[in-house]
């Protein structure tokens, strides 16, 4: 037998403490825990950002980081939209040019087929349509009309097996390869059914499970030559996939998770051989889209629990030495007492609120609180009350400016334990944007009820007239710097009786405003962390409250993980990274006292015990 440095290419080291970086494949021995070590191989689900709409039925193409949600049911009729997945959320895509449900996908995020579906009844459709990472274009159908059918393969070499049509309602044998322009016909499968998992390529693909009519769930497994189908191990788990999910770009290593049979999130992987259970899925759900590359990667996204109520939930699977920790927001300390509509600057554990309106509602606050990542501490007192004001700057050193009732041009200063006031502002205020520090500021927009600011303020300690806003504009989520700012929706004035709530994206560049792409939401009084090019935007309202977030990337918008509870921030969101904010009181129907920090996704060495028997 070959030695473990024959193997490997090392021996075996003997250390304290684990290796800070262990490298696949390296093992050691700890003599303080006297235990054998190595990376372990783990394979497990993880939560992932929701889809920006909730919907069942849809299909999938790619894997992660680069996967495609396109078509399905949201909460009426059908819907045409396509949503892109980075591996951490879901930003908008082309819309295809036919609305439809149950379809069959395949191929990749930058190259990805649609074909078939459901409309409405009674009657399928035979549309095929090709996704080049921005827009759909129809192609030739495919010979007959079909829902509910499998698919495999790439965009230039596809196969469509199976599926089913409406009258009579019935599922079907036939299989039909794609070349990229046309059709033909491919031999039939041995096992007539919709709903399966595909996998592999054109001439060595893999057709899993599937149902068949009147209430059949099906496990048989065939591989396809290119030419016809055979059977092979059957799935330990009969299911029905319904909508397209699954598969991967290998037929000996492909992924089969889900279905309505049970509901109950089982996986399978397949080595070419045999199948082996793996993690069960976190969600009970099915008629879900999802994709994967291979049997060690992929994602789930949308369907249907028992009710007919669609989820926009998101699953992602990875079988690696790395242990995944998904993003989310999780309980902070509470303040200590409830308020919203204040300022609020620093980071997640070094933050500072001040400022805002009591939970009765009946005064302005000039109280000022500390956070240290656990705990509240109180600190100076503002001069005077105010609400509805901004803050910029970190916790020993900040400016606030705004005020609500009266509103007024007053600044105060901060240097961690006391206010003063400094030079006004130019103009009477509240809701403005801000961004950067005491010595490098930057303060936009606002309201002066009724009528809203365009102006654009630099700050040193004295104030610097900027190139105006294309807009007048106020309540709006901001992060960043002077120099690189970004605001995002708000509203947009003239004045608040007439104000419109947009998602509008505005960069500034220490010179000019310009415009980006929008938020994937309209709303006013979000919070916002981070900088320009990975922004968090957070909460607000729609003007009902929300509980959606979204990360900007400094050219796109896509999903987060959303807060635990709905709610508006005013101007207080803090963080000096998108992967480390807080979200500190606010307000629902009264004001709150409650604390979210948002963490973003971790990855980190699955370490695991060996035995030398």
């Amino acid at each position: 037998m070959a030695a473990y440095k024959d193997l490997i290419g090392q021996k075996i080291t003997k250390v304290t403490s684990n290796p800070s970086e262990p490298k696949t494949g390296q093992m050691w021995y700890n003599s303080t825990d006297g235990k054998l070590r190595g990376l372990g191989v783990v394979s497990a689900w993880s939560s992932s950002s929701a889809l920006s709409t909730a919907r069942a039925d849809s299909a999938g193409a790619g894997s992660t980081p680069a996967g495609l949600v396109f078509g399905g049911t949201p909460a009426s009729g059908v819907t045409a939209a396509t949503e892109e997945y980075n591996g951490n959320g879901f930003s908008a895509g082309g819309d295809m040019g036919t609305a439809r449900r149950s379809l069959g996908g395949t191929g990749t995020q930058t190259a990805g087929l649609a074909i078939g579906g459901y409309v409405s009844g009674p009657a399928a459709i035979a549309n095929v349509e090709e996704y080049n990472g921005s827009t759909w274009a129809e192609q030739n159908d495919i010979p007959t009309a079909l829902w509910k059918v499998g698919a495999l393969g790439v965009q230039t070499a596809a196969v469509s097996m199976g599926g089913k049509v409406v009258t009579p309602e019935n599922e079907v044998s036939s299989t039909y390869e794609y070349d990229g322009t046309n059709w033909t016909a491919g031999g039939a499968l041995g096992t007539g059914r919709y709903g399966a998992t595909g996998g592999g390529t054109l001439t060595a693909g893999i057709a899993a499970g599937g149902f068949i009519v009147p209430n059949t769930q099906s496990s048989a497994v065939e591989l396809y030559d290119g030419t016809s189908w055979t059977s092979t191990t059957s799935l330990n788990t009969a299911r029905n996939g319904d909508a397209n999910q699954g598969g991967g770009t290998a037929q000996t290593s492909v992924l089969v998770f889900g279905g309505t049979n049970p509901s109950s999130g089982k996986t399978e992987s397949w080595d070419g051989t045999s199948w082996t259970e793996e993690g069960d899925m976190a969600s009970n759900t099915n008629r879900f889209a999802g994709a994967t590359a291979n049997s060690s990667g992929g994602f789930a996204a949308g369907g249907a629990p028992t009710s007919p109520a669609a989820k926009g939930f998101s699953e992602e699977y990875n079988k690696s030495t790395n242990t995944i920790t998904a993003a989310a927001f999780s309980s902070g300390t509470n303040l200590p007492t409830e308020k919203g509509q204040g300022g609020g600057a620093g980071t997640q554990t070094a933050a500072m609120v001040t400022g805002g309106l009591d939970a009765p509602a009946s005064a302005n606050l000039t109280t000022t609180f500390h956070y240290d990542g656990s705990s509240w501490t109180s600190s100076g007192a503002l001069p005077s009350g105010r609400r509805n004001n901004s803050a910029f700057g970190i916790q020993t050193a900040a400016v606030t400016l705004g005020n609500l009732n009266p509103v007024d041009a007053t600044i105060d200063v901060y240097n961690g334990s006391s206010w003063t006031g400094g030079t006004n502002y130019p103009s009477t205020n509240s809701n403005t944007g801000v961004a950067g520090t005491t010595t490098a500021g930057l303060v936009w927009g606002g309201d002066q009820d009724p009528g809203f600011l365009n102006t654009t303020t630099e700050y040193n300690g004295s104030w610097t007239a900027g190139n105006t806003l294309p807009a007048a504009r106020s309540n709006t989520a901001c992060a960043g710097t002077q120099t690189a700012a970004v605001t995002v929706g708000g509203y947009v004035g003239p004045n608040s009786p007439s104000a419109t709530v947009v998602n509008t994206t505005l960069e500034y560049d220490g010179t000019n405003w310009s415009s980006s792409n929008n938020d994937l939401v309209a709303r006013y009084n979000a919070g916002g962390a981070g900088i320009q090019t990975s922004a968090l935007i957070f909460g607000g309202n729609t003007p009902s409250n929300t509980a959606t977030a979204t990360l900007y990337d400094g050219t796109s918008f896509a999903t987060q993980p959303s807060l635990g509870t709905a709610r508006f921030f005013q101007t207080q969101g803090l963080g000096a990274t998108s992967t480390a904010a807080l979200g500190a009181g606010g307000q629902t129907t009264t004001r709150v006292a409650t604390v979210e920090e948002f963490t973003g996704e971790t990855t980190a060495a699955n370490i695991a015990d060996f035995t030398t028997s």
